[in-house]
């Protein structure tokens, strides 16, 4: 499996390895470049010193090589001073050898060089310092004249990586400034991304409905593919809606024809059947009633991965009220202002809507909405001043197995979707009897910690 991993941890390490290959080869480059232009350097000035050298060595009738020395440079004078010269005669079966003071008894050693060429090498000297040597052979006399001249590299040599440490330091420097420019740039560049992301999360939260689109080209045709899903998904949203509620409302003239001839008295004679017949368009009529309040509901929530009580709640309440319009029902709503649970905003809404919605049904005048948050969970309380159920209801119905719909208390229908909820976030529900409002109660228990199959945040 391919890990693409962070775009800007990938810019960044590859501006950063570019750098470092940008800088490394750079080093090399002037390195080597430094020590060619040194070491050519040398060769000149040991050239002229061959030229002078040159002229200043004689053949006499016995074809014995002799030299001026107080012509030379006085520094070949000195022991060991790092500048050398070896002259050397052959042919005629012997061998002449001429060597600087300053090489003593010692005897450069360097590979023959054809007769006409020049050659520059690098050998060691007599205090095994590294020499860079000049070295040429000339014909004499039916003879091979080689002159070599040599000097001490380790001076040179020791300030060039001088040179080339403060260098690399200077370079090192120059590296972090432009690594951390490279970092600032881009982060900056990285920003619109970081705006897209927090537009995301306003539109997973439901307070915005589309992305802004004043982004870079690069992103300008994602943000616009997915405000056109958006926009698509929303219209087949709101098709399916009026699709539930046309249907709804087209079932409601059939079922209230049912109804009369259900009354009809040609019925009377079978009263079992009747009530039967009836008791199941009740149902029906429950379920189409529900289905229209869900629809209506459903106009007002935000989807969202975050739930925003104090929003959503008060918008609930305030249709629940349009709604159920012939009671005076007051809706007490007990959580802190500016609550944001960890909840997908649609799945709340719908539990809630099913929740006060049959708090509606059987209050008085009284319905309380409590959200506490508590260690690694959020209880949700919604209470009532309703006739509430009996102990032995709530056994019943808080019973593992048992299917709130099939309960003839008169709560279950919307308690099922209740149930549902619940369990798909991994929490658990209590009902039973309001102690503060005689009515009934729903205590819902919901983990705010990630479980694996849930939907938390």
């Amino acid at each position: 499996m391919i890990r693409t991993g962070s775009i800007k941890s990938r810019l960044l390490a590859t501006l950063v390895v570019g750098l470092l290959v940008m800088f490394a080869l750079l080093w090399l480059v002037v390195s080597g470049a430094l020590r060619e232009l040194t070491a050519n350097y040398l060769e000149d000035r040991l050239d002229q010193e061959m030229a002078s050298i040159l002229a200043e060595l004689a053949l006499d009738d016995k074809d014995v090589i002799t030299l001026d020395r107080g012509q030379v440079d006085v520094l070949f004078h000195f022991a060991f001073s790092g500048y050398y010269y070896q002259i050397t005669l052959q042919g005629g079966g012997e061998t002449q050898t001429l060597r600087s003071r300053s090489l003593g008894s010692f005897t450069l050693d360097f590979p023959a060089v054809p007769v006409g060429e020049k050659a520059r090498l690098f050998s060691s000297g007599p205090r095994n310092e590294k020499l860079i040597t000049l070295v040429r052979t000339i014909p004499l006399r039916e003879r091979q004249l080689t002159v070599a001249v040599a000097e001490d590299l380790t001076p040179i040599e020791e300030d060039l990586d001088r040179f080339l440490w403060i260098y690399s330091m200077i370079s090192l420097v120059f590296l972090v400034l432009l690594t951390l420019i490279h970092v600032v740039a881009v982060r900056r560049a990285m920003h619109p991304m970081e705006r897209i992301h927090q537009a995301v999360m306003q539109l997973e939260m439901g307070r915005i409905g589309k992305l802004p689109e004043d982004v870079p080209d690069e992103m300008k045709k994602v943000v616009g593919q997915i405000n056109l899903l958006l926009q698509k998904t929303e219209q087949r949203l709101v098709r399916s809606r009026s699709t539930i509620t046309n249907l709804a409302h087209a079932m409601k003239s059939p079922l209230a024809a049912l109804f009369q001839i259900v009354h009809h008295p040609t019925l009377g004679a079978d009263e079992p059947l009747r009530q039967e017949i009836e008791g199941r368009l009740e149902l029906l009529h429950e379920l189409i009633e529900r289905e229209l309040r869900r629809a209506r509901l459903a106009d007002h929530p935000l989807s969202g991965m975050f739930f925003l009580p104090e929003q959503s709640l008060g918008n609930l309440a305030r249709t629940l009220n349009t709604i159920h319009f012939r009671k005076k029902v007051e809706v007490e709503l007990a959580f802190p202002a500016g609550m944001l649970l960890p909840f997908d905003q649609e799945d709340m809404m719908e539990m809630f809507g099913s929740l006060l919605d049959n708090a509606f049904k059987w209050a008085g005048v009284r319905v309380r909405v409590t959200l506490r948050e508590e260690p690694g969970e959020v209880l949700m309380l919604v209470e009532d001043d309703g006739p509430g159920i009996r102990p032995e209801e709530g056994e019943l119905l808080n019973a593992r197995g048992v299917r709130l719909d099939e309960s003839r208390s008169g709560h279950g229908l919307g308690l099922a979707i209740v149930r549902e909820t619940v369990e798909h976030y991994a929490g658990t529900m209590l009902l039973n009897r309001s102690p503060d409002l005689g009515g009934f109660r729903v205590e819902i228990r919901l983990p705010t910690s990630p479980i694996p199959g849930t939907r938390v945040v």
